[in-house]
């Protein structure tokens, strides 16, 4: 008897807010049912992928590389799956190379030159475009990062 105390009394509890939140703010088994997949969008707000075959090197582009480097030119496409309360900006990407060193991308980048360095993303929003990054010239790219960019403010 007060292991079965023990179960209902909670559940009672439990069911209480439930059943206030589904009468008073509406809910419907069909928006009950689309719950998972707006948790998944708020958990990834931003899809992106480098296709295979979408790093490339160059040792010319538009301009000559440093002396010692070449560029990597890396092929992205971004869905914003929500209206990302951040902008996009060359800051957010960082190249991984064989030597765990991190570069960012140039700001003559073609995703950022026919956009402006700063992209706001609204639901739907698809970007596609080469981000353009300057290496030394022994080392291959490994791994792209994205991340929110900001700025810290020293004082």
């Amino acid at each position: 008897m007060r292991l079965l105390r023990w179960l209902v009394i909670p559940a009672a509890l439990l069911s209480v807010p439930l059943y206030v939140l589904v009468r008073w703010v509406g809910l419907s088994n069909e928006k009950l049912d689309k719950l998972p997949e707006v948790i998944d969008r708020l958990k990834h707000p931003i899809v992106w992928e480098v296709p295979d075959g979408g790093v490339r090197y160059e040792r010319f582009f538009h301009a000559q590389a440093e002396p010692g480097c070449r560029f990597v030119v890396v092929q992205v496409r971004m869905e914003a799956r929500v209206k990302v309360g951040f902008p996009v900006v060359p800051r957010c990407f960082r190249l991984v190379d064989d030597h765990n060193v991190r570069h960012y991308p140039l700001a003559r980048s073609p995703l950022f030159i026919d956009r402006g360095d700063s992209i706001a993303l609204e639901r739907g929003t698809v970007l596609e475009g080469e981000l353009l990054f300057e290496i030394p010239e022994e080392r291959q790219a490994c791994n792209l990062l994205f991340d929110r960019y900001q700025e810290t403010r020293r004082h």
